[in-house]
C-alpha cells in the first residue's frame, strides 16, 4: 500500500487523520544474521518491500491495530506490563512485544 492510501484508509477507519507517518525499508543480510552479534560484519541491503505504519495518540491506554491486509485480523490490547499474547503466529504478537513496558 503506498503512504496516500494508507493515509486515506487510517482516515476512514478511525474518522481522522493519522498525527505521524512511518517508512522503513525491509532488509535482508547477504551474510547472515548470526554473525553480526560476534563482531563480524554483516552485509544488509535494502529490499523493495516495505514496513508502513500511520498512527495517531488516543487519550486512554488503549493500542487499537489495523493491518492494510485483511488477512490480518484487527487487534486491540491495553499498555500493561503484561499483555496478554495472541495464539502462536499471530502478526499482532509482535506489536505487543513492542508496546510492553
Amino acid at each position: 500500500m503506498q503512504p496516500d492510501d494508507l493515509i486515506q484508509a487510517y482516515t476512514s477507519l478511525f474518522d481522522r487523520e493519522p498525527t505521524a507517518f512511518v517508512e522503513a525499508p525491509g532488509r535482508v543480510n547477504l551474510i547472515g544474521e548470526h554473525t553480526d552479534y560476534n563482531g563480524y560484519p554483516v552485509l544488509p541491503m535494502a529490499i523493495r518491500r516495505a514496513i508502513r505504519i500511520a498512527v495517531a495518540p488516543r487519550d486512554d491506554i488503549r493500542v487499537v491495530v489495523h493491518a492494510a491486509e485483511d488477512r490480518f485480523k484487527p487487534c486491540a490490547f491495553d499498555v500493561s506490563d503484561e499483555i496478554p499474547r495472541s495464539e502462536a503466529g499471530d502478526w499482532s504478537n509482535y506489536v505487543k512485544a513492542a508496546v510492553q513496558k
